[in-house]
C-alpha cells in the first residue's frame, strides 16, 4: 500500500529521492568539470610540467584523495613527470612491479584498483596505502605511462562513471605525451575543450582513436567494450559535431592533435 503523500514515510522517501538526485548532478557536474579542464589546460600548454601537474591536482581534487603521480614509460623504466604529496619526486625512475607491472601490459585497459595494498609509489616508513588507483594512460595502441591516484587511509574506490572520466582524462595525458616525442608535433587546437564539453568521456575515447583507422571491434577490443557500443558512440559523434561521415570525424581528430 502506498502511503498518503503527506504521510512521515513519504516525506522522509521524497527527502531522501531529492538528496539523490542532488549528489547525482553534483557527481556529473564534477566529472565534466574535471574533463573540460584538462582538455583546456592540455590544448594551451601541451605535455609542460606546469601543466601536467595542475592536472594531476584536479583529478587528485575530483577523487578527494591527496597523493598522487603522473609516470611516463621510458625504455629505462617509468619515469616521474608530476607528482604531488608522499610520493616519488619528479624525475625519479621507478620500475614496474607488481601492479604497476599489470598497469603497463598492452592488454590492460582499465584502471588497477587496490585496497589496503603496500604501494611502490609512496614515499614514507610505511608504504601501505588505503587505496591505490592505477590509470593506465593508453593512446595509439601503447601504454605510455602511469597515472597514480593514492590514499594513505581506507578510501571509497572510484565508481563506473568516475572511471570512464578517469580514462578519458588519461587519454587526453597520453595524447599531450605522444605529441611532446615528436620533433614536428601537430599544434593541439585550444578547441579541443569545447569538444569535451560535448562529448562524453567514453566518446572522448572513441573519438580520439579514430584517426589511427582502427575497427570498431578493435576499438571495442582496446576500450573493454562492445563492437555495438563503440558503433553507437561514432554514430553520436558524428550528429554532435556534424559531421558526414567517419573519415570527417577522424579528420577533425587530428586535427586535435589525436592520432599516430
Amino acid at each position: 500500500m502506498t502511503p498518503p503523500s503527506n504521510s512521515p514515510v513519504a516525506s522522509a522517501d521524497n527527502a531522501r529521492n531529492t538528496r539523490r538526485r542532488y549528489r547525482f548532478g553534483e557527481s556529473s557536474a564534477a566529472r565534466w568539470r574535471l574533463l573540460t579542464d584538462a582538455a583546456a589546460i592540455l590544448a594551451s600548454d601541451g605535455a609542460r610540467p606546469k601543466a601536467l601537474a595542475s592536472v594531476l591536482a584536479k583529478t587528485l581534487a575530483f577523487l578527494s584523495l591527496e597523493d598522487g603521480v603522473l609516470l611516463e614509460a621510458k625504455d629505462d623504466g617509468l619515469h616521474v613527470c608530476a607528482a604531488q604529496g608522499a610520493v616519488s619526486p619528479i624525475g625519479a625512475r621507478i620500475m614496474p612491479r607488481h601492479a604497476l607491472a599489470a598497469t603497463m601490459q598492452p592488454s590492460q585497459q582499465v584502471p588497477v584498483i587496490g585496497h589496503g595494498v603496500s604501494s611502490t609509489l609512496r614515499i614514507s616508513r610505511d608504504p601501505q596505502v588505503g587505496l591505490e588507483v592505477l590509470v593506465p594512460l593508453h593512446f595509439d595502441g601503447k601504454n605510455r605511462g602511469v597515472l597514480g591516484l593514492l590514499s594513505a587511509q581506507p578510501a571509497p574506490p572510484p565508481n563506473q562513471e568516475d572511471i570512464a572520466t578517469l580514462q578519458a582524462v588519461a587519454t587526453l595525458l597520453a595524447a599531450a605525451l605522444a605529441a611532446s616525442k615528436q620533433t614536428t608535433a601537430r599544434p593541439v587546437r585550444p578547441g579541443l575543450a569545447e569538444i569535451s564539453e560535448v562529448l562524453t568521456p567514453r566518446e572522448l575515447q572513441v573519438f580520439a582513436l579514430l584517426p589511427s583507422g582502427m575497427t570498431n571491434a578493435a576499438m571495442g577490443e582496446q576500450l573493454g567494450i562492445a563492437t555495438g557500443t563503440v558503433k553507437v558512440h561514432v554514430e553520436r559523434i558524428l550528429h554532435k559535431l556534424e559531421v558526414g561521415d567517419r573519415t570527417q570525424a577522424a579528420v577533425r581528430a587530428a586535427d586535435y592533435g589525436f592520432g599516430p
